[in-house]
């Protein structure tokens, strides 16, 4: 079905499954049960809709980012504002131009707006190509300024954060459209998305930031690489850097096996030394396990890892420090070609499994991301498959 009718659903207080099968059954009808303090609601409309990335605002509602399509012409980025119970406070603000843009990363500021990083699709000759897109609102939702940044080549960005001096520094890829080759990118701006310096690193195969926090004394980052590893490593590594303030590489490390190996997220902690999220695979089986390590200001030391998982593929997607001082995670577990579900996998401190839990039902749900919330509880968004069509998921717990 063509993307052109919203339907826009708010549906609480129904299991996952039931809730599902009444996705599945629906047309042009919207859902309004009473509101609870846990609930999933879709967003978007019988076409393909993602969502990528979730943050818990200070009035207890959520702001998503995501990507919506245009029927046949393409997606744009969507930004959605809701409540504390998930209904929509205003209608979704949509965002890019004739071709493919993406949504990957959303910051909230400290004046209440956002800033979105993504990709935006460009035509050069007969090529699409793309640039990393950063888009600045107001608390709104409505564009103050948008910053495209790369050139004949395929850009895009993954992670932002804000840094200390009130600008921003930010994080993905530049592909080489004649060699096929992709590098690491990263751009470091003021406050107003202006560049104050731009870096590229990366080796003769492909190579890919994903995550990037500010240090003391400069930045570091996670990713994935084919380009670099430690013996007894191959194909594609999780890959850790740290750079001086600069954005100039000091000191690279690579952690995997013989399989295919990613990075999703690094966070410093507090006293010093980070948090490691990825996904791992068994050379053996090629089965994929969360992978979660603590490791030193020497990043080539891990104070300990972790693997979760059994005979599926568990995904790994995002990751909160909770207050207790363990992490929360979420991602995908895959149960079949056609079945995948989201999992929720809480940790103690030292990486110890205190609950793992899944939510979905028939097709494919996807987890993207995760935040806090301000009851104690935790937000996800994502996306929600049936029939090759998706929309972009909204979980509370």
């Amino acid at each position: 079905m063509p993307g052109s009718t919203k339907i826009r659903f708010i549906v609480t207080g129904l299991s996952i499954i039931a809730l599902l099968a009444l996705l599945n059954s629906c047309r042009e009808e919207s859902f309004s049960p009473s509101q609870a303090d846990s609930f999933i609601k879709f967003f978007g409309t019988f076409d393909i809709d993602k969502g990528f990335d979730v943050k818990s605002l200070d009035d207890g509602g959520y702001a998503v980012a995501g990507t919506t399509s245009k029927g046949d012409s393409g997606t744009d980025i969507i930004l959605i504002r809701t409540d504390k119970y998930g209904n929509e406070l205003w209608e979704p603000k949509q965002y890019g131009g004739a071709y493919n843009d993406h949504a990957h990363s959303l910051k909230v500021l400290p004046d209440g707006g956002f800033a979105i990083l993504g990709s935006k699709g460009l035509r050069s000759d007969t090529r699409l190509i793309s640039n990393m897109y950063l888009i600045r609102t107001d608390s709104r939702g409505d564009t103050l300024w948008t910053r495209q940044y790369g050139g004949y080549s395929r850009d895009a960005g993954y992670h932002i954060d804000l840094t200390r001096d009130g600008g921003f520094i930010m994080i993905g890829s530049t592909e080489d459209i004649r060699t096929r080759v992709s590098d690491i990118l990263i751009i470091k701006t003021d406050s107003y998305g202006d560049i104050i310096w731009s870096r590229t690193h990366g080796g003769s195969d492909d190579d890919f930031g994903t995550y990037i926090s500010e240090t003391d004394y400069g930045y570091i980052y996670t990713g994935y690489t084919k380009s670099y590893s430690q013996a007894g490593q191959s194909n594609s590594n999780i890959l850790l850097a740290k750079t001086n303030s600069l954005g100039r590489v000091t000191f690279p490390f690579t952690y995997g096996s013989t399989g295919n190996d990613y990075g999703e997220s690094i966070m410093p902690l507090p006293g010093g030394g980070y948090i490691v999220l990825g996904t791992k695979t068994n050379p053996s089986t090629n089965i994929k396990n969360i992978f979660l390590a603590r490791i030193e200001e020497d990043i080539t030391k891990p104070v300990w890892s972790k693997s979760f998982g059994d005979s599926f593929n568990h995904v790994s997607a995002g990751i909160k420090k909770t207050p207790d001082g363990g992490f929360i995670i979420t991602g995908t577990l895959e149960l079949s070609d056609v079945n995948h579900v989201i999992f929720l996998l809480k940790t103690d401190a030292d990486g110890n499994q205190i609950f793992f839990e899944t939510y979905g039902g028939s097709g494919r749900q996807r987890a993207e991301s995760i935040d806090l919330t301000q009851d104690g509880g935790y937000v996800i968004t994502g996306s929600n498959e049936l029939g090759g069509n998706s929309m972009i998921t909204l979980i509370k717990t």
